[in-house]
């Protein structure tokens, strides 16, 4: 588990604090939110589609992630439930610059650009809480973008094992990622990212078996990660 002075966690975000009063807002004012399922590989938005709508979502995990020139995708953010996503409906005639698909089956709710505008301007405080949670969002692309240009691979990869277990605390230190997802996670090769994952089973910090990733020493990926 991670420790009270320890870095937060990669790339995964949760919205936690700012979910329910959100949400009694909006009931407040528009009564409830109709939820909706969606598949895992569901599209919810792409490159330079309108940003008309919110989303809510109420169960599952988004992956926020953009394309290089050379088409090569970089995972932006990891959203867990409950979370927001689709907050650039905010601005009038903006229009998206990433894409968000479900990466497991998602319950999600869609809220319109002016129920939005209203629900925070009618409630300050709220208004304040959502763009905190804005500006944490903007500072872990910011760190993403710092550990790509000045961290190695295994150091990238020791951080986003631990960050994609760090949301289930409870549950045995276990990922179970594609090493084409743990690239995409990290700004890497699938081929890199393959070598470190071996590397990191010769020091004995890990162990691989049935598709998943058991981290063996927490205290040297941490080490690794945060260095």
């Amino acid at each position: 588990m991670t420790t009270p002075d320890s870095p937060p966690p990669i790339d995964v975000i949760t919205d936690a604090d700012l979910f329910p009063q959100l949400m009694s807002a909006l009931r407040d004012m528009h009564g409830e939110i109709a939820a909706v399922q969606r598949p895992a590989g569901y599209m919810f938005y792409g490159l330079e589609d309108p940003g008309a709508e919110m989303y809510l979502l109420y169960q599952g995990r988004v992956r926020i992630y953009t394309i290089s020139p050379e088409g090569r995708a970089l995972t932006v953010l990891l959203l867990d439930a409950p979370a927001i996503f689709g907050e650039v409906t905010l601005a009038e005639g903006s229009h998206h610059d990433s894409y968000a698909i479900s990466v497991t089956p998602c319950t999600i709710g869609v809220v319109h650009r002016e129920t939005l505008r209203r629900v925070l301007r009618t409630q300050p405080s709220l208004a304040l809480r959502f763009m905190t949670v804005m500006s944490r969002r903007l500072r872990a692309i910011e760190r993403k973008l710092a550990d790509i240009a000045f961290k190695s691979v295994p150091q990238r990869l020791a951080a986003a094992l631990l960050g994609l277990w760090a949301e289930r605390p409870n549950m045995p230190p276990t990922v179970r990622s594609t090493h084409q997802q743990l690239a995409e996670l990290i700004g890497s090769h699938r081929e890199t990212v393959t070598k470190a994952i071996g590397d990191f089973r010769a020091a004995g910090l890990i162990r691989v078996d049935d598709e998943a990733i058991h981290l063996i020493d927490l205290v040297q990926l941490r080490n690794l990660a945060y260095s």
